[in-house]
């Protein structure tokens, strides 16, 4: 196990300059002019310069911590300077975060430079009643805005609404019923959906719909492509006769006989007894059914590859023995005759699934179409649009803009500039519909005269693959944006942090150039000489202490001790800038950030650090139906829902709602619902400990209230009186108080929002929030918590902490 921690920068890199000067005048007019006096002459500094002026179409690449935000913000407000009217100007973000950050920033830069001039303010004074025109939107904000301004041209209903996180997984689930009933049925006539219902089965089926159909604007294209590669007249069956073919002549042993081949296994086994029966099997192709020699072709092959697929090289036959082979040499001779024919067998099996999967490709796209169709169905039926649907849409709008020329006037004369932030988290999609923007301009048929388009990116931080993202984007996006200006070359590129300490910069450098993996594929990661940090050229000053440490555990749980145990220390030893202010202080648990891989490590972490005493905050995409507060809850509504579960009121006791011991759940076992239902005192009541009773006879007391206000009451209403009743508050103690207070009343408007979606009875209720506990809800949010904050690195995008460990490496 293996953390790093990244310390406060010491003194900061020489000062940007203010987007202004002491006249008012905007610092960068054009490529010569300085952005600050250490940048005056440098690449880097001419690559700012030329970013913020509008006279430039732009694609920049910015490393993390090179102040990319900042030069976003200075283009946008020399757009304004130069008159340029902001419903004129489109900027796209990723996040509503970010979205608001943003417009913050381009209005406090407005307001300095009012203060510093005369002809500033009096730019300000005319913006100043249209503020509300200064938009950052994000991307799926801004389809929908397409769609509610176009809805007969795009074909949607006027009267759409966006489904929300209840209506999705519902609509999607009923779609999914009729699907599947609909593919049993064609199953019986083609041969390629009963492949895939045969390999698959219908709950793996279904799973695999489901997520095709929330990557349905990239799954349509993967699947053509992968099918269209592969030969048309394939079909299941003459695959597997090929196959078949194929293995027979691969076993053979080169010089030999399979006769004597054969005669040399281990006969002992009753297992290679099947064995032989398997490769008696492969004589008689012609007379087998598809699914059986299917199987018979897979269990040859077995015998001669390992779990991986590959050819046995030598070693053991599992699950063989010595004393399984025939006396003498016949062990050895198996084996090396095993080992020769192998790669041959391999090469074999490759053949066969490589053909195989063509025609499951081709038997899923057909299923997929069937299921595209009903989910399409199920969101026209209420008039609804998920966000791939409206990105769909909005595409689908821009496509035909030349069928409607009114509409397609007014979009371009809107929008003559546009910018996007976090380009590397853009999908191809995504990326058609700004191109579609501004097709016009390359074109000569825009309405502006001299319109712009200013992107910013970093492909080393595009993380985002799972969500379509796609890092080869940013190559497209630039040549595509050179070609609107012929002669001109769009790309730059700024390199110096204004973040990070000089050590941490040059392990970066080291690490990414170990990594790098130039001449692939056009989205394999690369580190070129450009993406480097000059870190020769940075002026901070050295912080106290190591900037960079490694902690080496033998366990999850020793792992976290060493980080909880570090946290400790340099919360009572360390001090960082403070960003707001540039004035050390003392380090905070807000200060700190700790990084995980993926969603299940972070308990033992919390865990530790809640026994020193210190704060924490489960960040987005960690932990929410995790926490033992959202458990309790949920153990609670399941039980309601069926509280003849003995399984159900396992769970329900042992919440801290109950909170009985394990000895008593032991004393009242089996029968646990009886337990708490019957009106007779349970078997082994009289053996209970004191407080064990107690709170059994407490709970069953108030049950037949709570049960007999299940069809009386609302979900949440019945979920309120409960927790009041069991005087829960008080159980939500400790240094998580705050942040368990808050997740329960996350969990109490979540029920409301879902009985007033038109899931009004309990049972449903809690079907509904066990499918949700399988995504990636995040923990309610805390402002202001000064804690130390637990998330993904994907989660952690956008963020920064003056010291952070990666852990779990």
């Amino acid at each position: 196990m293996t953390s790093e921690r990244r310390r406060a920068p010491g003194e900061p890199p020489v000062k940007q300059a203010s987007l202004f000067d002491e006249a008012g005048a905007v610092v960068v007019a054009s490529p010569a002019e300085d952005v600050s006096a250490a940048s005056a002459h440098d690449a880097d500094g001419e690559a700012r310069a030329y970013a913020v002026d509008p006279a430039h179409n732009v694609v920049l690449e910015a490393s993390a911590g090179t102040g990319k935000t900042s030069v976003l913000v200075s283009r946008y407000v020399n757009l304004l300077k130069a008159g340029v009217d902001p419903a004129n100007i489109l900027a796209i973000t990723f996040t509503r975060k970010a979205a608001a950050e943003m417009r913050e920033r381009i209005l406090g830069e407005l307001r300095t430079a009012a203060e510093r001039s005369a002809f500033d303010k009096a730019r300000w004074a005319e913006l100043r009643d249209r503020l509300g025109e200064i938009a950052i939107s994000t991307i799926d904000a801004f389809c929908l805005s397409l769609l509610r301004e176009f809805p007969l041209e795009a074909d949607v209903d006027p009267g759409f609404d966006l489904a929300d996180d209840t209506d999705v997984p519902r609509l999607m689930r009923s779609a999914l019923d009729r699907t599947l009933r609909t593919l049993v049925a064609l199953a019986r006539t083609d041969a390629d959906v009963e492949l895939v219902l045969a390999q698959l089965g219908i709950a793996r089926t279904r799973q695999g719909l489901a997520a095709l159909l929330s990557r349905r604007l990239v799954a349509v294209e993967a699947l053509d492509r992968f099918v269209d590669r592969g030969p048309r007249e394939l079909t299941a069956a003459g695959v597997c006769r090929q196959a078949a073919y194929a293995l027979r002549e691969a076993i053979v042993p080169a010089g030999g006989s399979l006769a004597s081949f054969l005669a040399d296994g281990p006969a002992g086994h009753p297992r290679y007894e099947l064995f032989l029966r398997e490769v008696e099997a492969l004589n008689r192709v012609e007379d087998s059914p598809e699914a059986a020699l299917r199987g018979t072709i897979e269990r040859v092959a077995a015998h001669f590859l390992t779990k991986e697929g590959t050819a046995r090289k030598a070693g053991a036959i599992p699950p063989y023995a010595a004393e399984h082979y025939p006396p003498g040499a016949a062990a050895r001779r198996h084996r090396d005759a095993l080992f020769e024919t192998a790669p041959r067998v391999e090469e074999a099996m490759f053949v066969f699934h490589r053909d195989l999967n063509v025609v499951l490709a081709r038997g899923i796209r057909r299923m997929f179409a069937v299921a595209r169709t009903q989910y399409r169905q199920a969101l026209e039926e209420r008039s609804v649009l998920d966000f791939s649907d409206v990105l769909e849409r909005a595409l689908g709008l821009l496509r035909r803009m030349d069928e409607f020329s009114q509409s397609r006037f007014r979009l371009e004369s809107r929008y003559q500039h546009v910018l996007v932030d976090e380009f590397q988290d853009t999908s191809r999609a995504q990326w058609e519909l700004v191109s579609l923007l501004i097709q016009a301009w390359g074109e000569g048929q825009g309405v502006a005269a001299s319109p712009s388009i200013f992107i910013v990116g970093d492909r080393k931080q595009s993380i985002y693959r799972f969500r379509d993202a796609e890092v080869a984007v940013l190559q497209q996006a630039s040549r595509y944006i050179d070609g609107l200006r012929p002669g001109s070359r769009a790309r730059r590129s700024i390199a110096r942090s204004f973040r990070a300490v000089p050590e941490l910069q040059h392990f970066v450098n080291d690490l990414f150039a170990e990594v790098s993996q130039p001449g692939r594929r056009a989205d394999d990661f690369t580190y070129e000489e450009r993406d480097k940090f000059p870190v020769e050229a940075a002026a901070a000053a050295m912080d106290e202490g190591p900037a960079l440490g490694v902690a080496v555990a033998d366990s999850p749980e020793a792992c976290a001790a060493a980080v909880a145990d570090e946290i400790a220390r340099l919360l009572q030893e360390t001090t960082v800038r403070d960003k707001s202010t540039g004035v050390r202080r003392q380090a905070r648990p807000g200060d700190i950030g700790i990084l995980f891989r993926s969603r299940s490590s972070h308990r033992e972490f919390e865990r530790e650090l809640g026994a020193r005493g210190i704060p924490t905050y489960v960040y987005k995409g960690l932990g929410f139906f995790d926490a033992d507060e959202i458990k309790d809850l949920t153990a609670l509504l399941r039980f309601l829902a069926d509280p003849s579960s003995s399984l159900r009121a396992a769970a329900f006791l042992r919440s801290r709602i109950v909170r009985l011991s394990d000895t008593a759940l032991a004393l009242l076992s089996p029968d646990l619902s009886a337990a708490l239902l019957s009106d007779a005192d349970p078997p082994g009541l009289d053996a209970l400990d004191p407080e064990d009773r107690a709170v059994l006879l407490q709970v069953r007391g108030h049950l037949p209230v709570w049960l007999e206000r299940i069809d009386r009451v609302t979900p949440a209403e019945l979920l309120d009186q409960i927790l009041s009743d069991a005087a829960y508050p008080f159980e939500l103690g400790g240094s998580r108080r705050r942040q368990a207070w808050e997740n329960v009343k996350k969990m109490r408007g979540l029920v409301r929002r879902i009985q007033n979606r038109g899931y009004a009875t309990v049972r449903r209720i809690a079907a509904h929030l066990l499918s949700l506990s399988a995504g990636d809800e995040s923990n309610a949010v805390i402002e202001a918590l000064d804690a130390v904050n637990l998330m993904t690195v994907h989660a952690s995008k956008g963020l920064e902490f003056p010291v952070v460990f990666v852990v779990n490496l």
